[in-house]
């Protein structure tokens, strides 16, 4: 028994060795004032972290961004291009950031409470960014279009209706995009549209889904289109 408890002992001070080795890394680098490393954000590797700014220090500042940054060296490797994600926002949390396993590759997401804030997945090619795809502005825009085709009349009623609502819900509609696991290339993506998230009785609709992937080289791809309820959990 007791070279069973000093065996545990053992493990359990390497593991939390371990932890705080690894946070030390972390808090090692100097960051811009105003930002901290977004928590569950670590890459596989350990190399590699997200910022994220601090609502209460940089709310009015329009250059506050997320970025990825190099935790040996301490440098940026550059902006995440899409919405914000701060340290806290209402009806709206940063994720746990998903990386592929050899951290070549980051899906960075902020939820919000219809469909997400940002979407974006991130190439990471000798320490540096070699591209990004903001999968929530390129769903919205190819799913918005198709629908409209599709159905024009039911699209038009449904825009009318919703006009008004704000930026984030681009035409009016609600989008949402959610991708397969784990993080690969192709990443495969399911994105479905609706006019009516809450399901309010007698209120102009029009639902329509859509499957895509990214490719290698980063490029947002089509791949079916239909009119219909899609697969999204939150509508």
């Amino acid at each position: 028994m007791a070279r069973w408890r000093l065996l545990l002992m053992k493990t359990l001070i390497a593991s939390f060795a371990l932890m705080f080795g690894a946070l030390d890394i972390g808090h090692s680098i100097e960051l811009p004032k105003g930002y901290v490393l977004a928590e569950d954000s670590t890459s596989p590797d350990g190399r590699y972290d997200v910022t994220v700014p601090l609502m209460d220090e940089l709310e009015n500042d329009p250059t506050a961004h997320n970025s990825i940054v190099d935790l040996k060296s301490g440098d940026a490797l550059g902006a995440i291009k899409a919405n914000t994600g701060w340290d806290h926002m209402n009806h709206t949390s940063i994720m746990p950031t998903q990386w592929s396993p050899d951290s070549s590759l980051v899906l960075w997401y902020v939820d919000g409470k219809w469909f997400p804030w940002a979407y974006v997945l991130i190439k990471i090619e000798d320490g540096r960014i070699a591209w990004q795809t903001d999968m929530l502005k390129e769903a919205q825009k190819a799913i918005l279009a198709r629908t409209k085709e599709a159905a024009p009349e039911a699209y038009a009623a449904a825009k009318k209706d919703n006009e008004g609502s704000g930026s984030a819900f681009p035409e009016g509609f609600s989008v949402d995009v959610e991708a397969s696991e784990p993080v690969g290339l192709p990443l495969k993506l399911n994105v479905s549209l609706t006019a009516n998230p809450k399901g309010i009785e007698g209120k102009p609709n029009v639902e329509s889904h859509m499957e895509a992937i990214v490719d290698k080289e980063g490029k947002f791809v089509v791949k079916t289109f239909a009119l219909g309820p899609g697969k999204s959990s939150r509508f």
